[in-house]
């Protein structure tokens, strides 16, 4: 058995966390690391890549705030955890404790009679002409005089072992849901390593958090209604927040969800306003309410301020509370540690010195290399400066800059970070790494998480730990001393579980989103049907009496993408065949292009992003599929090559329909986006055969045989007829007959249906769109098709057009009504699907 730690070298310089001074391996660290022997570097290598294919599929993912292309980046996990312990993360946690206990203290008196600024002990220009201090907060009386129901904390170690607080976050303290994701892969990937290693288990912490939140309901005799309100995907970590909405069971919402009625906060749903009590808040302090805080907001409730000063609402963290981040505060929290809490400090924060003071502006100037150089106010997002990488005229600039707003800079001592082991290349080596602690507020006291998100930096060389600059994050274990409770969120007594089987809920955002992706959905499977019809006949040499309906097919492609060729239409597609392959490929690759497969696949990826606390997992992992095919290939394969991945590609296109009929509950939710893919569905078959059979050609019978493949329906028709295809009976089987999955009819009674289930929400009773949706059954149902094959004088089926537009134009006059009656005050679909514009919001994991 090799020793994994034989070629390990700690880092000159900086606390080793897996070895000591001498180079022994320390104890908490041995059964965890006698486990990874015994497992070989092979098979850690082998189970590490299953893990990360699971997180790619599970679209684990992290955006940096200041990637231009809003890129969602697959989140990078290191395998092996950092270990602390027990003994050291009892006095983390204390201080961890006394922190939360000393920045709560310290909120309310700023928000309060400011005690602090009127006896001088914190300078007012750091509070009164700070961004982050808000006035029209200042009536907000949160629940316990707690203004942080959660905190997380920013830690280093420092070379003698000692830790340090580098920041703290106090409005909306991310990263909990990513460290329970990262102890979700790797106990699952080393199952027989997490259990030997006795390691504290999470579940606590989550169910204290959830506990808190409706203890503080302010309606005490009522199950409480709790949201997380997020600002959309444009967070760079989104993931996070529909990941905990589906964790803890809160529904997600976005600012244009809620409103407020005298005071009050309501969520507009489906069935009504319902009353918010409490909101669990993952955007910033000045995007919630843009009559009070920042106008420009397009995220926020107006009048959240209020409500929450009238205290019919309470909202975690409470507003107001990212005043605590300011970096030009951690300096004094040691005196103010004395003097709130009548306590020396447990956790030193990392030596700090604000420049708005003028000896302590001299001290860093006098000896600038010891410094990294940071903004002293929350309202920028400048990174961090190192003197002693800079230029020396760069270095003349920074001196210049501090001398002539000295107010605006802080200065930190440039600590060397603790080194933790990574698994890089089938060996341990050392990366510098931080940890974010998590404390949550309980009705006794505070509650620790016991572990926490570690983060390393990239290289071994790089003293820089941030997500942003390509780190890592790494799970955090904490041992047990003795046996690991087995907590649940599960309640213990299931005969406490009030019964529901509605969906209270369901907002019109979130509906309108189910809608479109359904539509975006059935709209890509069909352009993949059409496409791959298309390519086996350029592909095939076995298509009997050649491919004489090419060019219909193609001229239909063109309706269905809205993407004609280049120079006209292609008359000759075999011997064009050049030119055709480059429409084809600009119709599915071409990302710049609206209305083509990648566009419709995108959009139904970015749509199934914002609703994913609503889909199951197996049906996500299809929505990420679906890209991950497309991509399989390039425009510069083979034909034959991009046919395969079409092929491919429709297996998780299918499979949508079925994962989402059985995976979801058969409520609104899935009600809208059921209808949207019957919408879509009834109107783009009556496209395809309006256009292909509405003038009918010579070489007819190839053209019916390619509408059978694109509508999934040649076994059906050969079974029955065992003949050649003739128009009557395709007609029949792909329009009017409801036995038929794929046919106008059996969308029709279904989005019937759909709306008819609609009728039954409170007030609103039979509408038109009910009985035009009836209508339209009928109209189909009743209808002769033989009347409409007949071809007129001008060698065109125009009663077949006629009939097949008036489908078509009733559709989409249902889907106007729908969306006028349910979804008015949603987001545009165009907003929705494309995702540009607005600010992001820097929860930074840096």
């Amino acid at each position: 058995m090799n020793d994994l730690t034989h070629s390990y070298k700690p880092i000159a310089g900086t606390y080793s966390e897996l070895m000591d001074t001498n180079g022994a391996v320390r104890p908490q660290w041995k059964p965890m690391l006698n486990q990874l022997n015994a497992y070989g570097t092979t098979n850690i290598s082998n189970r590490w890549s299953r893990a990360q294919r699971v997180i790619a599929q599970n679209g684990v993912t992290y955006s940096a705030f200041d990637d231009p292309k809003d890129t969602r980046r697959p989140w990078e996990l290191d395998p092996i955890p950092m270990i602390i312990s027990p003994d050291e993360w009892d006095f983390i946690s204390d201080g961890l404790i006394q922190r939360m206990h000393l920045l709560n203290t310290m909120l309310a008196d700023l928000y309060g009679d400011q005690q602090l600024l009127k006896s001088g002990t914190l300078p007012s220009e750091l509070v009164l002409a700070n961004s982050a201090f808000h006035r029209s907060c200042c009536p907000i009386n949160p629940v316990d005089n707690q203004y942080l129901t959660m905190l997380a904390v920013d830690l280093a170690r420092a070379p003698n072992g000692a830790w340090r607080v580098v920041k703290d976050r106090t409005q909306t303290p991310s990263g909990a849901g990513y460290a329970l994701e990262n102890r979700l892969v790797v106990s699952r990937t080393f199952p027989t390593m997490f259990r030997d290693s006795n390691v504290e288990r999470l579940a606590g912490f989550f169910a204290a958090l959830r506990d808190r939140l409706t203890e503080l309901s302010p309606r005490k005799n009522q199950s409480p209604r709790i949201v997380i309100l997020t600002p959309g995907m444009q967070s760079e970590s989104y993931f996070e927040h529909a990941y905990l909405s589906r964790y803890l069971g809160f529904p997600l919402v976005q600012g244009n969800d809620l409103t407020v009625r005298g005071n009050q906060v309501f969520l507009k749903t489906l069935g009504g306003l319902r009353q918010v009590d409490v909101i669990l808040r993952r955007q910033n302090d000045s995007d919630c309410d843009p009559l009070e805080l920042n106008p420009a907001s397009i995220l926020g409730v107006p009048g959240l301020v209020q409500a929450a000063a009238s205290g019919e609402v309470v909202i975690a963290n409470a507003l107001g509370s990212g005043l605590a981040e300011t970096p030009a505060l951690l300096p004094f929290y040691p005196m103010l540690c004395r003097r709130l809490l009548n306590e020396e400090p447990k956790l030193f924060t990392v030596p700090t010195l604000w420049c708005g003071q003028e000896s302590e502006m001299n001290q860093v100037l006098k000896n600038l290399d010891r410094w990294v150089i940071k903004r002293a106010f929350q309202d920028s997002h400048d990174h961090t400066l190192f003197p002693q990488r800079m230029l020396p005229e760069e270095r003349e600039q920074l001196i210049h800059d501090i001398k002539d707003d000295p107010r605006r800079y802080i200065a930190q001592e440039n600590t060397a970070l603790s080194a933790s082991p990574c698994w890089v290349d089938g060996q341990l080596v050392p990366r510098h790494s931080m940890l974010r602690a998590f404390v949550v507020a309980t009705r006794d006291g505070w509650k620790v998480m016991p572990g926490g998100l570690a983060r390393t930096s990239s290289k071994t060389d790089s003293t820089v730990v941030s997500m942003d600059r390509g780190g890592g994050s790494k799970d955090a274990w904490i041992p047990a001393r003795g046996e690991v409770s087995r907590l649940s969120l599960l309640p213990k007594d299931g005969n406490e579980i009030k019964l529901s089987r509605g969906e209270d809920n369901l907002s019109s955002r979130v509906a309108d989103n189910l809608f479109w992706l359904g539509r975006y959905v059935q709209r890509a499977e069909l352009q993949t049907r059409m496409l791959r019809t298309i390519l086996r006949r350029l592909t095939e040499e076995t298509i009997p009496d050649g491919t004489p309906e090419l060019p219909e097919l193609l001229k239909t492609l063109s309706v269905m993408t809205n993407q004609k060729p280049v120079d006209g239409p292609i008359l000759d597609p075999i011997q064009e065949m050049d030119r055709t392959q480059r429409y084809l490929c600009n119709v599915i690759f071409n990302h710049d292009l609206s209305s083509n497969l990648h566009h419709a696949l995108g959009n139904a990826g970015r749509i199934g992003a914002l609703v994913r606390d609503r889909v199951s997992m197996d049906t996500w992992r299809i929505l990420d599929r679906l890209d991950r095919e497309l991509h399989s290939v390039s425009p510069d394969d083979e034909l034959t090559d991009i046919h395969d991945m079409l092929d491919d590609l429709l297996v998780p296109l299918s499979a949508f329909s079925g994962l989402g009929f059985e995976s979801m509950t058969h409520g609104y939710g899935w009600r809208f986006m059921d209808m949207g893919f019957r919408m879509e569905r009834a109107v783009m078959n009556a496209l395809i055969l309006s256009e292909l059979l509405v003038q009918p050609q010579a070489y007819e019978a190839p053209v019916l045989d390619a509408m059978l493949e694109i509508g999934s329906s040649s076994i059906t028709y050969r079974t029955r007829y065992q003949s050649n295809v003739a128009i009557y009976p395709l007609l029949d089987l792909l329009i009017a007959d409801q036995s038929n999955p794929r046919s106008i009819a059996f969308q029709l009674e279904l989005i019937n249906e759909h709306i008819r289930e609609l009728s039954n929400l409170p007030r609103l009773g039979q509408l038109p769109e009910q009985i035009k949706a009836t209508e339209l059954v009928h109209f189909v149902e009743g209808f002769d098709l033989s009347l409409v094959t007949a071809v007129n004088a001008q060698g065109r089926r125009d009663k077949l057009e006629s009939f097949l537009n008036t489908i078509v134009e009733r559709v989409e006059s249902l889907s106007v009504l729908i969306t006028e009656r349910y979804l008015s005050h949603a987001q545009s679909t165009q907003s929705l699907t494309s995702l540009t514009g607005g600010d992001r919001h820097p929860e930074e994991f840096r």
